[in-house]
């Protein structure tokens, strides 16, 4: 091999380790982590979908502040096509799931975690793949003084590969330059050119996949436990939109039910008003309904309040401005309280013995399907590997090594007239294993505990769904006496009302009817949100609830 060869392959060398931006480091990281991403999406769910943990520029919330002029903090606005609006945003329920997809900060926080659980996995896969590095060095030396004094320079240069195999063995390879020789081409100086490798195979500890790659395999179990955890807080996160967006509903319903009777006790005061004037009844009837009147008035105001609080809990959870307008689809829960009705009324009742067997599907089903057991267990195997490992770094050191190298000078002599072949065999026998014994030790502790945690996990999820049995059947139940209340109480008002015109009854049999009207018809409203609420709940449990990168749900029916 000519100068001209070796410069060409040195310089290829530092081409190898050349610089890149921190933006072409960013996109390749990210690839990377999409790569693994997609990968493990099928091995942990089945399927693979869309995943990014990037955010819109033109999020919903610098839209509203914007749009809505509120005060905060704004920034990152690319968008020209904003203007200024004081109509409030209508936000059906499927809006609401998307919208909190894309906002909410946990939600965002939680994609940030399978992310960042791909980039650990990279890390570790790293650390048996190839690794490059280069080196150079100038070293400038003298000795002695005045006309005896000696100056000396050396600059050379290195490229050094070396791996990492998952069996324990380490391989390494060097190659050092004579930097003078080869970019000056000096003919006075001595063409310096070294090579050597290594192979260092581990006998006793560290020996064998199972225990070298378990960094690795621990990376990637870590990696299908984020996007099992992930995948749950999606279907956690979807019913709690739908729980908060329900409430909030509920809450305007009442408010309709409380304005209906306040106009109801205003009218009834009315007319006890003018029957007093005629005679047909005592001041003791007027006041008391003038009283029930203030407290009618009373209750509209907390109830209004009470949906402001539960509009900005909603607001929260989406992840828009607390101050923002919005407004809901009030059909939302008519057509809820429609499929209810509809659903319920061709239902029989279930009996005690119906309701534990339903329970029992349940949990078998639940034990099968659950991703967060599925977690528990396969922490479980991981601390079963933990102990193996634990156990293996009681055993003494020892290793084989291979090596060889050789060294070019100049050019009459060739590499092969050079080599050098070492074999060698270490024993590392530490007198002191304290710190290893104790790592044992912890290790079965902490293998028991994860047993425990089955356990405890098993039956926390037999409770959960047991629980959801009974509490299911027991709201079918209520929502039919619901229904039948409503009717009953309306025909009360109707009749006392009639009484009352005709002199048979006191006005505090209508107002008592009235409020047992108001409190059957705001019982039906929650009886069927608390329903549709409690079976999202079942539907998640059971993993029989699906949510994609949107948000956006495909409920399944429960057997």
């Amino acid at each position: 091999m000519n100068h001209v060869s070796y410069k060409i392959l040195f310089l290829l060398i530092l081409a190898l380790s050349g610089c890149m931006s921190s933006k072409s480091h960013v996109k390749k990281a990210d690839q990377v982590a999409a790569e693994i991403i997609s990968e493990y999406q099928q091995e942990a769910l089945g399927h693979s979908e869309p995943f990014t943990i990037e955010e819109s520029a033109n999020s919903l919330r610098l839209r509203l502040m914007i749009s809505q002029e509120l005060p905060g903090h704004v920034s990152g606005v690319t968008s020209e096509e904003l203007f200024k609006s004081n109509t409030p945003l209508k936000i059906t329920l499927l809006d609401a799931l998307q919208f909190g997809a894309r906002n909410n900060r946990n939600f965002q926080q939680k994609k940030e975690s399978v992310f960042s659980a791909a980039l650990n996995l990279d890390l570790s896969r790293a650390s048996y793949r190839n690794s490059y590095s280069g080196l150079l060095s100038s070293m400038f030396s003298g000795t002695g003084s005045g006309d005896n004094a000696t100056r000396r320079t050396v600059q050379d240069g290195s490229a050094r590969i070396s791996r990492k195999l998952q069996s324990g063995a380490t391989l390494s390879s060097r190659l050092g330059l004579d930097l003078v020789k080869l970019l000056t081409m000096d003919k006075t100086s001595t063409f310096g050119v070294l090579a050597d490798a290594t192979i260092s195979i581990p006998l006793l500890r560290g020996a064998g996949s199972d225990i070298a790659r378990e960094p690795l395999t621990q990376a990637e179990r870590n990696t299908i436990y984020a996007m099992w955890e992930f995948e749950r807080f999606k279907k956690t996160f979807a019913v709690n939109v739908a729980r908060d967006y329900l409430r909030t509903l509920e809450i305007e319903k009442q408010i309709q039910n409380s304005e209906a009777n306040y106009k109801s006790i205003v009218a009834a005061r009315e007319r006890v008003e003018d029957m007093s004037k005629a005679g047909r009844t005592s001041q003791t009837q007027v006041d008391q309904a003038k009283q029930n009147e203030l407290q009618a008035s009373n209750s509209l105001i907390l109830t209004r309040q009470n949906l402001e609080a539960q509009l900005d809990s909603l607001k929260m959870t989406i992840g828009i401005p607390v101050d923002a307008m919005i407004e809901l689809e009030a059909s939302e829960l008519t057509k809820l309280s429609n499929e209810t009705m509809s659903k319920l009324s061709e239902e029989t009742t279930m009996s005690a013995s119906d309701v534990e067997k339903q329970a029992a599907q349940y949990v078998l089903t639940a034990l099968e399907f659950r991703l967060d057991l599925k977690t528990t267990k396969s922490r479980y195997e991981d601390a079963k590997r933990k102990v193996k490992v634990a156990e293996d770094s009681l055993d003494p050191d020892m290793r084989l090594i291979l090596s060889g190298s050789t060294r070019k000078n100049d050019d009459k002599v060739s590499f092969s007239d050079s080599v050098h072949y070492n074999t060698l065999l270490t024993l590392d026998l530490p007198w002191d294993k304290t710190q290893e014994r104790v790592a044992f030790r912890r290790s079965i502790i902490a293998l028991r505990n994860a047993e425990r945690s089955i356990e405890e996990k098993e039956d926390s999820v037999k409770q959960e769904l047991r629980s959801a049995a009974r509490k299911i059947a027991a709201l079918r139940e209520t929502y039919l006496i619901q229904e039948l209340s409503v009717e009953l109480a309306a025909r009360r008002v109707e009749s006392t009302d009639l009484f009352l015109q005709a002199g048979q009854s006191q006005i505090r049999d209508l107002l008592e009817a009235q409020e047992d009207l108001v409190e059957a018809q705001d019982n039906l409203v929650s009886a069927v949100v608390n329903y549709h609420i409690e079976t999202l709940n079942l539907q998640r449990n059971l993993e029989l609830l699906e949510v994609n990168e949107k948000g956006l749900w495909r409920q399944n029916e429960i057997n």
